[in-house]
């Protein structure tokens, strides 16, 4: 409510040229702005990290920030270190760079997945000068203890390998869970960072495009911002405003809820889907990250994937300039759009591992998300 109210205020206000704040974001001298200071006020009160003004960029998403980033600190052709399945944004900041993705295979131990710490240090050759963390973690749904992000920022900073953490899904973390803001660690591992974040998850703002990132680093920083055009529009700023400034209680109420709802996914799949396989419920984000490797034996689905990966000439993708292949995961998530009418992303494109996965949003209401496993349920009976 507080968003809208801000924004019906703002539209019968019959100016929309540019204004001081438009103004202040563009020439880089955001933290004289009320928006930057509700964002640091917002970081403090809720996270506890202390955010210096000087030290926050703005950009029209975490992804564009990003790319920033390796804009500044990968050349063209050197890797960029992530822990997979990762968030397939990543690997078109990537694509984007003309950089390469060096992938570390997560293992699954106990229906969790954990970072491989020998195969991480492993991959951390002179040709990495970047690491992507995602805290917490899409898909996998993990929320990284501080022991795991002090070892993560250890080993990059031994390998002298940048650290950009995007922590854009960091309210949403589930009971018994504690979100760790990569900044909250020790100076020396958070002086080799910069964060990324923005309001667009938390308050369903991502169609306005707008997000900011923060360095203790002045050097990290500068060269961050220096790449990147704070493009954002008024409403934008008035949207973050507002849900920084009034919106805390409804964010609250809307955890909670959908907390529940992973509840109610992760035991309606584990009871009712035998098969799909989905490990332990998330320990945050709004999103379930299934294993469909039982429904794809069930179709042929490999066999269709290899048909398709035969045609000839196989589309490309025009960030790699690398042929596209059908994955199972690809052809499950046809299957379920055609038989239940409902589309599950396919994890073709969160790195290797991702091939016989899915991706489930859950941040709806729980009649929709009932109704969505009902109608796979019905779909998959008759495979059975």
């Amino acid at each position: 409510p507080a968003i809208t109210e801000a924004l019906q205020k703002r539209v019968a206000f019959p100016n929309w040229g540019y204004n001081m704040i438009d103004g202040d974001l563009f020439l880089g001298t955001a933290g004289n702005t009320p928006f930057v200071k509700g964002i640091i006020d917002w970081n403090k009160r809720r996270y506890g990290i202390t955010v210096d003004p000087k030290l926050v960029g703005i950009s029209p998403g975490v992804i564009p920030g990003i790319i920033s980033a390796l804009q500044a600190f990968a050349p063209k052709g050197s890797k960029v270190l992530m822990v997979t399945p990762s968030y397939v944004g990543f690997y078109a900041a990537i694509g984007l760079t003309k950089t390469v993705p060096e992938e570390s295979p997560m293992k699954l131990v106990n229906g969790r997945y954990e970072i491989d710490w020998a195969d991480f240090e492993r991959r951390m050759t002179p040709d990495v000068k970047v690491s992507i963390l995602c805290n917490p973690h899409n898909p996998g749904g993990r929320v990284w203890t501080r022991e795991e992000l002090t070892r993560y920022g250890q080993l990059c900073k031994k390998h002298n390998i940048i650290v950009l953490s995007d922590e854009i899904h960091c309210d949403f973390v589930s009971k018994g869970h504690k979100y760790v803001p990569f900044a909250t660690l020790d100076k020396d591992i958070v002086d080799n960072s910069i964060t990324f974040k923005s309001g667009s998850k938390s308050f369903s703002l991502a169609a306005m495009k707008c997000a900011w990132f923060f360095s203790t680093n002045p050097k990290l920083f500068k060269a961050t911002n220096d790449q990147s055009l704070p493009a954002i529009s008024n409403p934008a700023i008035v949207a973050e405003q507002a849900a920084y400034a009034g919106g805390e209680a409804w964010l609250n109420q809307c955890v909670d809820y959908i907390d529940g709802n992973l509840d109610y996914a992760h035991n309606y799949v584990t009871k009712n889907l035998p098969l799909i396989k989905t490990g332990n419920k998330p320990e945050g984000t709004y999103l379930m990250w299934l294993d469909v490797s039982g429904i794809a034996a069930k179709i042929g689905a490999q066999k269709t994937a290899d048909e398709a990966n035969a045609k000839k000439p196989l589309p490309m993708n025009p960030l790699t300039n690398q042929p596209v292949l059908t994955t199972q995961g690809d052809v499950v998530s046809h299957w379920l759009a055609k038989n239940a009418y409902v589309f599950l992303e396919s994890g073709s494109g969160f790195g290797k591992v991702g091939a016989n996965f899915v991706r489930m949003n859950v941040a709806t209401p729980r009649v929709t998300l009932k109704a969505g496993l009902d109608s796979m349920a019905a779909a998959l009976k008759n495979l059975a």
